[in-house]
């Protein structure tokens, strides 16, 4: 795919992302409908947003927030925690990454968590188009392709999520992963009102 206007200035948005992220001393790590194209070296499609989880976020808001609209980028602080920033119709959402023993994203605040292995944040940056970005290991995003009820349980896979499923499942069955045990590797917790 050639590279779009869309894509290309998502792609400067991802090395922002990185610098804002490196000036707070944290990590945000793209997860989402990139990671595919990350995976395989090249762009596959025109994408919409970019989705990030960033370490300490709840912590950090006001700062990234401040550090965001210096660059022409307006945020917004949603119910659940995350935040959104959004420019010209182009938009990133930053969701809330703890580290301990395991890595904790709460999804949906207080009322929904996902805990899975710290291995699965790549700790070295990869180069995509001339970014250096830090990215979610392909095990996590199989794992919420094939399993989406986890974050929520009325999500009906689009035709993009299917092809990404089974293009994923490609690149883990060639790293030898057993695919039936990264569902047991994550624990996920929602409130049910």
């Amino acid at each position: 795919m050639d590279l779009s206007e869309k894509n290309r200035i998502y792609l400067t948005a991802m090395s922002l992302v990185e610098a804002l992220s490196a000036r707070l001393g944290v990590t945000s790590y793209i997860w989402g409908g990139f990671t595919l194209d990350i995976y395989q070296g090249h762009l596959l499609r025109e994408h919409q947003d970019l989705d990030y989880l960033t370490e300490n976020l709840h912590t950090l808001i006001p700062q990234l927030s401040a550090l965001f609209v210096a660059q022409g980028w307006q945020p917004e602080k949603l119910a659940n925690g995350d935040l959104r920033v959004t420019k010209s119709g182009f938009k990133i959402h930053l969701g809330h990454l703890e580290l301990a023993i395991e890595a904790k994203w709460s999804h949906n605040g207080e009322k929904g968590y996902l805990c899975f292995p710290r291995a699965w944040l790549q700790p070295e940056p990869v180069q995509f188009y001339n970014v250096k970005l830090h990215v979610i290991a392909p095990e996590f995003e199989y794992v919420l392709k094939k399993h989406p009820q986890l974050l929520n349980p009325s999500w009906e896979p689009r035709e993009v999520d299917i092809f990404a499923g089974e293009k994923l499942s490609e690149i883990l069955e060639k790293k030898g992963v057993d695919l039936d045990d990264l569902y047991t590797q994550v624990t996920a917790w929602t409130l049910v009102d």
